[in-house]
């Protein structure tokens, strides 16, 4: 009896660790096996349970950027602006198409439905899917944890900030000038020990941002937060979640901008209710954009966590991989088989138009689950067979949208590459040498762009006339 006490109180002690542990702020390292489709490697994470157990996962913010991070741009969120609680989805072209004396009848509107008080705004927020393609960013976020690591900076600041501010973009700059993974403009990269002129740009360089990131965040921007903070006599720990958001607010908007938000707001300790009034006060420069840093962090935070945790120790890149390893034809009924291997196909498409997968893996994929549909249809009734052998894709539409997504993220020659594909089934339709000569003259190709647009307008003017004759 005295045995299983003693065993009772063990385990109490060991879970009542783990729950002083998490809230003390301190992460969790996490090893899991990426599986993309071309390699497997075993990389490295980090999760904070803070982040769960204090309740920031619930927040509407924190849940609201995680659905507008997964949305595409063509898709509007109407949203009270306070509290960030989505009211409405629209279609981009539906809101871009209203005057704006529309626009204000419509969200007045909304405020009367949803009982809204009149002095609350309502933002209209697009989706960022194509922006935050944290898939992508996945594997350098081991690398520059060990970077910070080296610097003696805390590896949470790395994860996050490549998640936020560039992910899997290293070549995207900002409108300010900032560029790179960790988004750092000129003068503070030479300051932290880049090169930046016309010739060589260093910000591209994920090592060297990284060191240079954590010694900005070392030199700056922690001692800063810490400064702001033992003025006013708030109790902190560098671990606490919190401390981390506003030191992500310094790396962000400043120091100066940080103090001046708390110098208006004068709190006497941190945490969730602190930021909850951070994010309805503006100051100097600090103004909307800055509020909505956190929340993004927050965001994608747990975006993250779930995508890493979908499949236990194993995250599978390619999510049409991960499902058509679960293919068999053994005891499936014909059309549970059809339905789920053009489920597959929908997956390779995703995985295609968020560049897990190239081009060629594509059409690979797409002509296995083809000659399983071949297969499928030789069992099946002629009236049936129809369904089952549509040409992939089975629409001119379908492809041009394809298309259209790839061309949103720049990948215009796979939008090429789509494209040409509707040429051979629809060699006859001028929107495909529309659509052509777009993608041609994005990609900077302008000579191949007149080739194919002169062509489109030949076939229309044909059209025309042979409409008229009819």
């Amino acid at each position: 009896m005295r045995i299983i006490q003693f065993y009772l109180l063990l385990v109490a002690a060991v879970f009542s660790l783990k729950d002083i542990h998490a809230s003390a702020g301190t992460f969790q390292l996490v090893n899991k096996t990426v599986i993309s489709w071309n390699d497997t490697s075993r990389m490295q994470f980090l999760h904070d349970p803070t982040v769960y157990s204090e309740g920031w996962d619930t927040l509407a913010h924190s849940k609201f950027w995680k659905e507008i991070m997964c949305l595409s741009s063509d898709t509007f969120v109407l949203n009270i602006a306070y509290c960030r609680k989505p009211i409405e989805k629209m279609h981009r072209a539906t809101w871009m198409n209203l005057t704006e004396d529309q626009k204000l009848v419509y969200k007045d509107s909304l405020s009367f439905v949803h009982c809204i008080d009149s002095s609350k705004m309502i933002y209209v927020t697009g989706g960022k899917g194509e922006f935050y393609e944290v898939k992508k960013v996945l594997p350098e976020i081991g690398r520059a944890i060990r970077i910070f690591e080296d610097n003696n900076c805390d590896p949470w600041y790395a994860q996050t900030i490549l998640l936020i501010e560039s992910p899997g973009k290293n070549r995207n700059k900002s409108s300010a000038g900032a560029l790179g993974p960790f988004q750092l403009m000129p003068a503070v990269a030479r300051k932290y020990g880049l090169i930046v002129n016309k010739t060589i740009d260093q910000r591209t360089d994920l090592d060297k941002s990284a060191k240079a990131a954590s010694r900005l965040i070392n030199g700056a921007c922690v001692p800063g937060i810490k400064n702001i903070l033992n003025e006013k006599g708030i109790q902190y720990r560098e671990s606490d979640l919190w401390f981390r958001l506003l030191v992500l607010h310094a790396y962000h908007a400043g120091v100066g901008n940080v103090r001046c938000v708390l110098n208006t707001l004068n709190p006497t300790e941190g945490g969730i209710g602190l930021f909850m009034n951070i994010w309805q006060t503006t100051c100097g420069s600090f103004k909307n954009e800055s509020q909505n840093y956190s929340q993004i962090a927050l965001g994608a935070i747990t975006r993250m966590e779930e995508l890493i945790g979908e499949s236990g120790d194993t995250v599978f890149l390619v999510t049409g991989d991960r499902m058509l390893r679960e293919y068999s034809k053994k005891n499936q009924k014909t059309f549970d088989t059809y339905n789920f291997l053009t489920t597959c196909l929908k997956k390779y498409e995703t995985d295609f138009i968020d560049g897990m997968i190239p081009f060629e893996y594509f059409m690979k994929r797409v002509g296995f689950i083809r000659k399983e549909l071949t297969e499928l249809a030789s069992v099946i009734s002629n009236s049936e067979k129809e369904i089952v052998l549509k040409k992939y894709p089975a629409e001119e539409s379908h492809v041009n949208y394809l298309a259209a997504q790839l061309t949103k993220r720049q990948r215009y020659q796979d939008a090429i590459s789509m494209l040409k594909i509707n040429l051979d089934m629809h060699p006859d339709s001028p929107a495909v040498y529309d659509s052509l000569a777009r993608a041609y003259r994005l990609s900077g190709d302008r000579k191949t762009a007149e080739l194919y647009m002169k062509r489109s307008s030949g076939m229309s003017r044909h059209n025309n006339s042979q409409t008229d004759i009819r």
